[in-house]
């Protein structure tokens, strides 16, 4: 079953310390997961800019970088990011949900039936043909 791995868990899957990191472990290790270029980006900025984790900019991105290893990583093309863009009013995606809706059209492109996050609610609204479901 393809499952798409949102931001959230890329993160945790790099902090030991944390609760939900041998969860979120486990899913960067399964079979058939993907997630979005856009969360590598997303990844790297929440590691190397939040003083709260002190990773060093350098350890994030060698974070980063083992995940691209393990991870299937998709993206969207310029027309497929217009498409979205242009047609966000219409679905009510405003503001940062944008990025939401591009890792759903990402999964969805990629055959993903479910997202996994620690941020449902974000995904409830974007990926309603998606389960959605945490760690």
């Amino acid at each position: 079953m393809k499952q798409f791995l949102d931001t959230s868990i890329l993160v945790e899957s790099c902090l030991s310390e944390s609760p939900n990191f041998a969860a979120a472990d486990v899913l960067v290790n399964s079979r058939e997961v993907f997630t979005s270029v856009h969360a590598l980006a997303e990844a790297y900025a929440t590691l190397s800019g939040d003083p709260r984790l002190r990773v060093h900019p350098a350890d994030a991105a060698q974070m980063v970088e083992d995940l691209a290893n393990r991870v299937a990583v998709h993206g969207l093309s310029v027309k497929e990011y217009r498409r979205l863009i242009s047609s966000a009013p219409a679905s009510g995606i405003r503001g940062g949900t944008i990025y939401d809706a591009l890792h759903a059209q990402v999964a969805r492109q990629c055959g993903c039936t479910r997202i996994r996050t620690l941020n449902l609610p974000h995904f409830k609204h974007v990926a309603p043909d998606l389960a959605v479901l945490g760690v």
